[in-house]
């Protein structure tokens, strides 16, 4: 498996809590290991994103998710991949953490994914402003 980065332009400064931050990003890059075969490749972007927020982007050539499985993911303890329910670490939380954490930071989680093809997890995050 490969894992790539890329960042585009400079980067805004955003306002979070590193330990979350840390949880968010581990959640999201444990699933995309956990379902992209060996060969596969991961790759992770950050960039200013529109609508003043920061982008990070996890996109992984993985196994995908069915579209009517998506809506879905952030619920608590839901598990797309139902065979996968007996491995270790494999509570249903992650995403529903992940959802959490961002919407406590102002910012949102949006998926996409294609069946067989791979999902990307897109996090915008507000740009920090000083109160005046």
């Amino acid at each position: 498996m490969t894992i790539r980065k890329e960042i585009v332009g400079e980067l805004p400064l955003i306002r979070a809590d590193r330990d979350r931050l840390a949880q968010i990003l581990i959640n999201i890059l444990d699933n995309a290991i956990k379902f992209t075969p060996v060969g596969g490749t991961i790759a992770i972007t950050t960039s200013p994103g529109e609508e003043d927020c920061l982008t990070v982007r996890i996109s992984d050539t993985g196994v995908g998710i069915p579209k009517g499985e998506i809506p879905r993911l952030g619920e608590r303890f839901y598990r797309a991949d139902k065979t996968r329910s007996r491995e270790p670490g494999g509570t249903g939380l992650g995403l529903s953490i992940v959802k959490h954490l961002m919407t406590a930071h102002g910012g949102r989680v949006i998926i996409d994914s294609t069946l067989g093809h791979g999902t990307t997890v897109s996090l915008y995050f507000p740009v920090f402003r000083e109160s005046k």
